[in-house]
């Protein structure tokens, strides 16, 4: 569940990212549009809740939320580290956390 929530914490980051001019020129090639800007913007809150949650349900109040912040700070690294150096990974990344997050908890 804590690695579906760092997915979650990645994929909010991503988001946020990819609602601005550079990221998302870098990423897609492209200017994103007033309705892909606003979806974005808005779907970030709805990860960075949703992994704060997980956490919270997973390892009660005050833990869960330092490990969330602790993750939401790793997932900021690790997604500034990739932009720096190898951004081509970023989207790739962004779609195989969530599967490993999902499998882990069916294991």
């Amino acid at each position: 569940m804590l690695w579906l929530a760092f997915a979650l914490s990645y994929l909010a980051l991503s988001a946020l990212g990819l609602a601005m001019s550079r990221q998302h020129k870098l990423l897609l090639q492209g200017e994103p549009g007033p309705a892909r800007r606003r979806l974005l913007r808005t779907l970030a809150p709805l990860g960075f809740a949703l992994a704060l949650l997980l956490c919270l349900q997973r390892l009660g109040g005050e833990i869960g939320a330092l490990v969330w912040l602790c993750q939401l700070m790793l997932a900021g690294v690790l997604l500034v580290g990739l932009l720096a150096w190898r951004a081509r990974w970023v989207l790739p990344l962004a779609a195989a956390l969530p599967l490993f997050g999902a499998l882990t908890l069916l294991l």
